[in-house]
């Protein structure tokens, strides 16, 4: 229970008071409440003890009452049970005496309190003029009293008025015309001169622990709860394409919103706009049923092309074209790609979803080799509206999403670009098809699969297919060899498996090969004559097996040719001693056998980098060839059976300070009798151990 020195105990008593004086009440259950009240859950040895005393005050107070019938208006009434004890100054309370006596209770005017005696008497004190009585219980007339009284009777005195209207203004308690204050009924308390408390029992307050706890129970859930939650929302996920990739995106639904203004839903949830579905009427044959699922890419073009589009109609003089218009078609395919690209989040988008044509979109209106404008003009005569000829959105502009299949309607495309972003699902062999003009495709360093459409067969247009850093994984593209105008395929870090078609060598444009990093096997083809332009072969990291192909020996104008880490053996043919032209030869890894050239042929006129380690090359290495040059790099010579001098004048060219002509690399077996370096990175029994290079 609250100390009755509390304000907690004040405020309950004079609430409670608004309620219970001036109302008819019989006093003998005010004493019988005070009677039986719990003192104090500490002490609950005497609980017995309390119960008794408060039996005897009820039958004692009852005997009082029969003297107590009538009160005058104005008059306060109150019983005070003689079993109460007073509260210490400190809030504390003391216990009855052993005897189970009721004592007596002192009241002072001013709110004070002694302390008990070895009687537990506790004396109730007034002082002053409390005013005029019921003469039935008073019989002088005079209301004065200051007589040692017991709690064994009720007692009544006449209002103070001044005091009634001290505790109306206060708001505390309601105080009627009389001049007296509202009965209130009041639950357990206990009294004393200063205050009045409320007295819980154990039930009581085990109830109100118990609230308490389930309050801080369910407040911890709550905030475990929302801690599970801001950690799990972001997503992150890796793609490894060669080397790893972390991307975190924030998935919230559609990437972008959908555009304002939409028609309200029918039963079927199309908008109910006549307009919008004429659009969706006109577009089912290149979109099908895409365009009746909201959120979609298709949708959500329909959608803009039906309400949203700029353009100025100069037929009607509102905006939107009509669907009649003959560039419609290819205006909502560019719309299209907006949103299958999630147009929102690019870097650069100036134009797109304006009120310009299309040719003056970024990475339409532009210049690039068979496509000056962006556009192909009516003046062109092919058609009679300006068809879109390019595409390119260039490297790192955050594009992300599916190519839509849509696309193979512009059927002028000559150059599509897309590297470096976030493109993902297969390219749509729809475009292969209609891209009859198209004659570069980069579509480098994004997280495409399946394979190159094979529907490219026999384009006699397409020059350039940067694919590489994808991952394709489908079997090598047969489809490249059928496409005699290409000069540059580049295919690698994907998971291509299979063999190298074997007319690859029929190419004759071919310049650029590159399928590094990839998964192919079978030998590499044997096909290659002097008519072939081919200068960079690359096929590292994979699993090709054989001899080296001695026909290309024949590509007069091969600069650059890497086959290190398969499983190729065999001697370097000897017709490859002929290279006039090679600068880069890579053929570390493998199992191959035999000499280096000895003599002084052509192979090492113009060779900058030469890495054949891990090999079984077998002789002397002809260093003589390399003492007076300058342009040579990389000497990369360790396991291996070579034998041989490095000079000072080779050391020489390690120096850092020369810049341009300075010899970055130079390794070699320093062991037994094999080669005797005193600035090479040395290795023994195929384990480096030193590098003395400066």
């Amino acid at each position: 229970a609250p100390p009755v020195t509390s304000l907690l105990g004040i405020d309950w008593v004079r609430s409670s008071v608004v309620t219970a004086l001036n109302e008819v009440f019989d006093p003998i259950e005010i004493a019988r409440g005070a009677a039986i009240a719990k003192l104090d859950a500490k002490k609950k040895k005497k609980k017995k003890k309390k119960k008794q005393s408060a039996v005897q005050l009820e039958d004692q107070s009852e005997a009082d009452a029969s003297n107590n019938d009538n009160y005058g208006e104005g008059v306060a009434v109150a019983a005070v049970a003689s079993a109460m004890v007073t509260a210490e100054k400190k809030g504390g309370y003391d216990d009855f005496d052993e005897s189970g006596g009721r004592g007596d209770v002192e009241l002072a005017e001013k709110g004070g309190h002694h302390d008990h005696d070895s009687d537990d008497v506790i004396e109730l004190e007034q002082e002053g003029n409390m005013g005029n009585g019921n003469d039935s219980n008073n019989d002088d007339g005079e209301g004065q009293y200051g007589e040692t009284v017991t709690a064994d009777a009720a007692y009544t005195y006449e209002a103070d008025t001044e005091i009634m209207a001290e505790i109306n203004q206060e708001g505390l308690v309601q105080v009627d015309e009389a001049g007296g204050i509202q009965a209130f009924v009041a639950e357990t308390v206990a009294i004393d001169g200063d205050a009045v408390g409320i007295i819980k029992s154990d039930a009581e307050v085990e109830t109100e622990e118990k609230k308490k706890y389930t309050k801080y129970f369910s407040g911890a859930v709550v905030v475990l709860v929302v801690v599970i939650i801001a950690v799990a929302v972001p997503v992150t996920f890796k793609v490894t394409k060669g080397r790893q990739r972390t991307i975190v995106r924030e998935i919230t639904g559609d990437p972008t919103q959908v555009p304002s203004g939409m028609p309200s839903d029918v039963p079927s949830s199309m908008p109910s706009s006549v307009r919008f579905t004429e659009i969706v009427r006109k577009l089912t044959d290149l979109s099908g049923n895409a365009l009746k699922v909201q959120g979609s890419p298709q949708y959500r073009a329909a959608m803009w092309m039906s309400d949203q589009d700029p353009i100025q109609n100069i037929k009607t003089g509102g905006t939107g074209l009509d669907l009649d218009d003959n560039g419609f078609e290819q205006r909502y395919v560019m719309a299209l790609f907006y949103y299958a690209m999630d147009g929102t989040r690019w870097i650069q988008s100036q134009g797109w979803l304006g009120e310009d044509s299309v040719c003056a979109w970024f990475g339409v209106k532009g210049s690039s080799d068979g496509c000056a404008t962006g556009c192909v003009v009516k003046s062109d005569n092919v058609g009679d509206y300006d068809k879109v000829c390019r595409i390119g959105m260039g490297k790192k502009n955050y594009l992300f999403g599916e190519l839509p299949s849509e696309l193979s309607i512009l059927t002028e495309i000559r150059w599509f670009e897309i590297q470096h972003d976030y493109l993902f699902g297969t390219i749509p062999k729809s475009i292969g098809k209609s891209w009859t003009k198209v004659h570069t495709i980069l579509l480098g360093s994004n997280f495409l699969s399946g394979g190159f459409p094979d529907t490219f067969e026999n384009n006699q247009i397409l020059g350039t297919i940067f694919i590489d850093r994808n991952d394709f994984n489908s079997t090598f593209p047969n489809v490249v060899a059928t496409m005699k105008n290409l000069k540059w395929l580049d295919a690698e870090h994907n998971k291509f498996s299979g063999t190298m078609p074997s007319t690859i060598g029929n190419l004759k444009s071919l310049r650029i090969l590159n399928v590094n990093n990839n998964s192919m096997t079978g030998n590499l083809p044997d096909s290659w004559d002097e008519n072939n332009l081919i200068e960079d072969f690359e096929v590292e990291d994979n699993n090709f097996k054989g001899k080296l192909p001695p026909s290309l020996a024949k590509a007069r104008f091969l600069k650059d040719f890497r086959a290190s880490r398969n499983q190729l053996s065999g001697e370097i043919p000897e017709a490859y001693h002929q290279w006039e032209n090679l600068e880069e030869l890579y053929l570390d890894g493998n199992d191959i056998v035999g000499q280096l050239p000895q003599s002084a042929v052509p192979f090492y006129s113009g060779l900058q980098e030469l890495s054949i380690h891990s090999n079984s090359f077998t002789g002397r290495f002809p260093v003589e060839h390399f003492e007076g040059t300058f342009r040579i790099k990389v000497l990369s010579l360790h396991q291996n059976q070579l034998t041989g001098i490095i000079t000072p004048s080779i050391c020489a060219r390690r120096d850092s300070s020369r810049s341009f002509t300075q010899l970055v690399t130079l390794t070699a077996d320093c062991d037994g009798d094999k080669i005797k370096c005193d600035c090479c990175t040395c290795y023994e029994n195929g384990e480096l151990i030193e590098d003395t290079g400066s």
